[in-house]
């Protein structure tokens, strides 16, 4: 058998137990993912639906006993007790419930993993079913009984459940077991074949090629009567049979060699020693290759240096023929001139020196300056592009967008899209920065796929990119697609390191000089009117972009003013606070104020808090406002004749300080105001970030006397989680509810919310409130304490002498309620 079919055999060998040991894994894997599936679907979503189920039970028997404990009802409903009949509405709310309850159970039934599980959602809906039927005869307090003994039920069905899904998972990690255990059988048999296989080969071929390279060595050493045995076939006695015809022709020829060399060395040996010691100094002491050609034009001389870089030529040779072979092609061509460097296919870079000779001939130098041609370019590329992606950087990005104004390429239809990643810095954060790395890379892959040929894509700095796109194109129609292109493209989940995350993109848009406001284009003024646009777009939220206007620069210099004198309004005294109260409807009291931050310019005269407050957050100017804020607040509080509270807002930057503590402790020092007497507002945001250190400072704060308020309470998708992690005195239930509480969702999340607070002890306020129509909802759900219009604008600290006496000399607006009747929205009366 040949080499070559021998080394093919073991390949197919290796191949086979490779796919083998691959497809048993894959049957693993398969099993595997069989197993997650069924705990996802029937035991997650079967105990999800038997939560489901008790939490309705739940709000049943809630519902039941606290309409047996009212006793008596002012129009809203019918009065319920435990040995009465239920009322319409209960019967209708029960309904509903009892049909929730019974598809969650049939959910459960259906997804249950063992025959006890599926028994036991069963039984609980012929328990309902039973109730159901019993409708009308079933008094109050049976029915609670009947509620205890099905919640019981359900716990049970819980558990077992639980244990389903337990069980499950115990499969799962006794099937992964088995797939290890398999997997490495199978790689010991793959490494054992291989080895076997390697050792045939061994075997098989490496003593025919040993004793081929002794008997090389043996002819190189001069020894010409080596006993080669060329018997048998296939390559390796080919091989000798041809290192025996070698040795027998190199063997002749030196021979007749040294025959004529004995007869000519007597005559020459003196010129040639004279000959060779001028040209051993002269040739092998230079760090350039060199080759002489006569003035025939035949090679007669090349030094070490010559050979080291293209190989031993042969002497003699014409330049002609010389130039004809593959190392030396273009390089001996005389139309190149004196000096000249040529790139090789091998990708050296020679530099050839040609000087003719007075009595004929010429002489040439070639020196290899690939390295130093290589770290020239490498210092290039590097200045002009960015090392991640391989993208073009800002100054390279300048340059090319210059030449194609220059050329103009610009004023024909280009334009240049500048874009911004949203999300970015949250992958660099929670991944890593290996994570962030990719994401850039994939980003500029996409990016480069999406562009003509034409088209330029940079990477700007950070998570900022850049396309220019060349002329020909109809403006700006090319770039709102391209735009859009982008959009949807980063709209879609990017896998990165095993990981499928979601980034977005803002993208601003500058075209043509006849589009771009007018004047003559430059590189610099296009690029900084795309980041206007860019910053605009990013003002109006992921995935959006906006095309340059002329407008953009008005706005932005409106904003840097902006920041000029918030800077300088807190020294100049252009800082006021008002007051808006807290009002206790129910007892027709004023309980506190909240303190409110206005600006009032010189110039421009009331500035919006909405348009200040973010930029003071951005520039770092809401530490020092919010410390004024709060002395100025404590200070006018401790004046009143009153103890109001005084309730302050607290911004999330205010937090990243690490002297908020000692600043709020320090300033009722000096104001003297009880801490009693003080609220801090704070938002979902403030505990977002580092919110065990957060969470442990409001401890501290609330254990100084001080009441802590979760302000816009329901907004945030954990603002139930950070309620019972931490005891908040009092919650503001959010404007959004509260302006249209004709909708039953927002009536729900009102429910809910004072609900939950009753239950923990937590005062609640509504803010925002507007009406006679909604202070009468909101007094009906039992919210009793109130902020808003319907009240008082924030005043002034002069004002609030005036409000209070008209205050107090007003109707109380529960007698107002309960005269006008109000009808209440929600409860389970029906619609």
């Amino acid at each position: 058998m040949s080499i070559k079919l021998k080394v093919f055999a073991c390949c197919l060998c290796l191949t086979f137990m490779t796919l083998v040991v691959g497809h048993l894994a894959q049957i693993a894997q398969q099993k595997i993912g069989t197993l997650a599936v069924r705990i996802y679907d029937d035991a997650l979503i079967s105990t999800s639906a038997l939560r489901s189920a008790q939490a309705s039970m739940i709000r049943m028997e809630v519902g039941l006993r606290l309409d047996a404990g009212a006793g008596t009802g002012d129009g809203a409903g019918a009065p319920v007790s435990p040995s009465n009949g239920l009322s319409l509405q209960q019967t209708q709310f029960l309904r509903s419930e009892v049909a929730g309850i019974m598809a969650d159970l049939s959910t459960a039934s259906l997804g249950a993993i063992s025959p006890e599980g599926k028994q036991s959602a069963d039984d609980i809906r012929s328990e309902l079913a039973r109730m159901s039927a019993a409708e009308g005869k079933i008094s109050g307090r049976l029915l609670l009984r009947k509620f205890q003994d099905i919640n019981a039920q359900l716990d049970s069905a819980v558990k077992i459940f639980k244990a389903d899904a337990f069980g499950v998972r115990r499969d799962v990690g006794d099937l992964v077991s088995t797939t290890v255990e398999r997997t490495w059988i199978g790689m010991g048999i793959a490494a054992g074949l291989a080895l076997a296989i390697t050792l045939f080969l061994i075997w098989a071929i490496v003593p025919a090629l040993r004793n081929a390279m002794a008997i090389t060595r043996s002819i190189a050493g001069g020894k010409f009567d080596n006993d080669i045995r060329t018997g048998g076939t296939g390559e390796t006695a080919e091989l000798l049979s041809a290192l025996s015809d070698m040795q027998d022709s190199l063997s002749r020829q030196i021979g007749q060699l040294e025959g004529r060399a004995a007869v000519q060395a007597t005559a020459f040996d003196g010129q040639i020693d004279l000959h060779n010691a001028r040209f051993e100094a002269a040739l092998n002491n230079i760090t350039q290759g060199l080759c002489m050609f006569d003035r025939q034009h035949k090679l007669v001389i090349v030094n070490q240096r010559f050979e080291a870089m293209f190989g031993s030529v042969q002497l003699g040779l014409t330049i002609g023929k010389l130039g004809k072979l593959p190392q030396f092609k273009g390089l001996l061509q005389s139309s190149h001139g004196a000096f000249s460097t040529h790139e090789g296919e091998d990708g050296r870079m020679i530099a050839v020196n040609r000087q003719s000779i007075a009595n004929g001939g010429s002489v040439m130098t070639f020196e290899d300056v690939t390295e130093r041609h290589r770290a020239v370019e490498r210092m290039n590329h590097m200045a002009m592009h960015d090392v991640l992606t391989g993208l073009p950087n800002r100054p390279h990005l300048r340059d090319r967008l210059q030449a194609t104004i220059a050329n103009g390429n610009w004023s024909r239809g280009s334009s240049l899209l500048t874009l911004d990643l949203r999300g970015f810095k949250f992958v660099n954060d929670t991944l890593g920065h290996a994570a962030g790395d990719e994401l850039l890379r994939i980003v500029a892959e996409r990016l480069c796929a999406l562009v003509d040929e034409d088209d330029i894509v940079a990477r700007m700095g950070g998570d900022e990119f850049a396309i220019v796109q060349t002329a020909k194109k109809r403006q700006p129609k090319a770039a709102e697609v391209l735009a859009q292109q982008i959009i949807e493209i980063f709209a879609r989940s990017l896998d990165i390191t095993h990981q499928r995350v979601n980034v977005g993109v803002s993208i601003g848009i500058v075209t043509d000089a006849a589009r771009s406001g007018g004047g003559d284009a430059d590189a610099d003024a296009l690029i900084k009117k795309a980041d206007l646009a860019l910053y605009a777009a990013k003002g109006q939220g992921r995935n959006v972009f906006r095309i340059f206007e002329a407008s953009m620069e008005e706005a932005v210099l409106q904003r840097r003013r902006t920041e000029t004198d918030l800077a300088l309004a807190l020294e100049k005294g252009e800082f006021e606070l008002y007051y808006q109260p807290f009002v206790d409807v129910a007892a027709h009291r004023v309980t506190g104020f909240e303190a409110l931050l206005r600006w009032s310019h010189p110039e421009r005269g009331p500035i919006s808090p909405a348009e200040f407050i973010p930029i003071a957050e951005e520039i770092g100017l809401i530490e020092p406002i919010g410390l004024w804020v709060l002395e100025k607040a404590c200070r006018q509080a401790n004046d009143w004749p009153l103890d109001f509270s005084v309730s302050v807002n607290l911004s999330p930057a205010q937090f990243r300080s690490a002297t908020l503590y000692d600043d709020v402790v320090s300033t009722l020092k000096r104001t003297g105001l009880k801490p009693s007497r003080l609220q801090l507002e704070i938002t979902e945001n403030v505990l977002l970030h580092d919110t065990d250190a957060i969470l442990e400072m409001l401890s501290a704060l609330r254990k100084l006397g001080i009441h802590i308020a979760m302000d816009d309470f329901g907004t945030g998708y954990s603002s139930l989680g950070y309620i019972s992690r931490f005891p908040f005195d009092k919650v503001k239930i959010d404007q959004s509810f509260v302006r249209d509480l004709s909708k039953r969702e927002n009536i729900a999340v009102v429910r809910a919310v004072i609900g939950l607070s009753r239950a923990m002890g937590i005062a609640v306020i509504a803010e925002g409130v507007e009406t006679q129509e909604q202070l009468a909802i909101l007094l009906a759900e039992g919210c009793q304490e109130m902020q808003g219009y319907h009240f008082s604008r924030p005043r002034p600290i002069g004002d609030l002498p005036h409000f209070l006496m008209n205050f107090a000399a007003a109707e109380p607006a529960s007698r107002i309620v309960r005269a006008r009747s109000v009808p209440l929205v929600g409860s389970f009366a029906p619609a």
